[in-house]
């Protein structure tokens, strides 16, 4: 049973926040509209033993004592109900408005340990989420997060499927990968590779030595030659085949350029592709460069083959 009263701001614990999952804080977004239009919704209260705590409405609340209201029209709920019920009540109330990624992670922790395993699914439908287990990994790895961390998701500066690795790495390995991302300002499919990649070496156990060669390029002071060396550690460690291949590909190219003919492999040496341009004048040069090819092209496959 809900009833409808006026109550004294200051009879209501803020301190109590076992049913509230509002973040960021609202009541800064929330007193310019009190103030033009007035209170549309009544905060939603549950009487407790131990006095009034607030099951949605928070925002409001501290809004309004902002404000310096002294009193306030609020639904109170007088039934007893278990906290799993509470936490879905105060849910609902709440579903009036679009919820963001980390209030969704917040709920879904606080109710996680009251679901029966074929309610997860259900739960997560009704969050707008997909009912996988990658979505569990990523709302639980939320919970892990500090403030600054939580500000840089709902600002879009992280990437949250790469949450989902949290569980395969150390506490300290995984704040250092969350760090990187950020200081080189990584796009969100660059997070996803840079993951990816360790996610890789963590099983042949060049992970340290990996992070080690990432914080010596982070120390670069310009934003390009940073980026660059980003990507040259990236490489490395991802295509190590590469880097020693790299001296006789050079000399192949070289090999080559100096008879006019122009040699591409696929960057990183990805696929087994390679583009070859030359330009003639007569039908003697075209001769020359073919016959060239005939007796040294091997030499341009030999790279794929070491």
């Amino acid at each position: 049973m809900k009833i409808y009263k006026e109550v004294p701001l200051d009879s209501i614990d803020l301190s109590n926040r076992n049913y509230l999952h509002s973040y960021p804080e609202r009541s800064p977004f929330l007193i310019e509209s009190l103030k033009e239009v007035g209170l549309l919704q009544p905060p939603l209260l549950l009487e407790t033993p131990h006095g009034l705590i607030i099951l949605c409405g928070e925002g409001r609340v501290k809004a309004c004592l902002e404000l310096e209201f002294d009193y306030l029209p609020c639904l109170i709920l007088k039934d007893k109900h278990s906290d799993k019920d509470l936490l879905f009540i105060a849910l609902q109330s709440n579903l009036f408005r679009p919820l963001n990624l980390v209030e969704k992670a917040i709920f879904f922790n606080k109710v996680y340990l009251f679901l029966y395993k074929e309610e997860i699914p259900k739960t997560l439908r009704l969050l707008n989420l997909p009912p996988h287990q990658n979505t569990l990994q990523i709302l639980h790895a939320i919970s892990k997060l500090n403030d600054d961390y939580k500000y840089l998701i709902l600002n879009e500066k992280i990437n949250p499927q790469i949450l989902k690795y949290y569980e395969n790495f150390g506490e300290e390995s995984f704040f250092k990968l969350l760090n990187l991302c950020i200081n080189f300002y990584l796009s969100f499919s660059e997070q996803r590779e840079l993951f990816e990649l360790a996610s890789d070496l963590i099983r042949i156990e060049k992970l340290t030595e990996f992070l080690e060669e990432l914080s010596q390029a982070l120390s670069l002071e310009d934003y390009n030659q940073r980026k660059r060396a980003y990507k040259e550690v990236f490489m490395k460690f991802r295509y190590p085949f590469y880097s020693q291949k790299w001296k006789k590909l050079q000399e192949t190219k070289s090999f080559f350029m100096a008879k006019g003919i122009e040699v591409q492999y696929v960057p990183y040496l990805e696929e087994r592709d390679v583009e070859i341009r030359f330009k003639v004048e007569k039908v003697e040069d075209l001769e020359e460069r073919i016959n060239f090819l005939k007796d040294y092209g091997r030499e341009i496959f030999s790279v794929f083959d070491e």
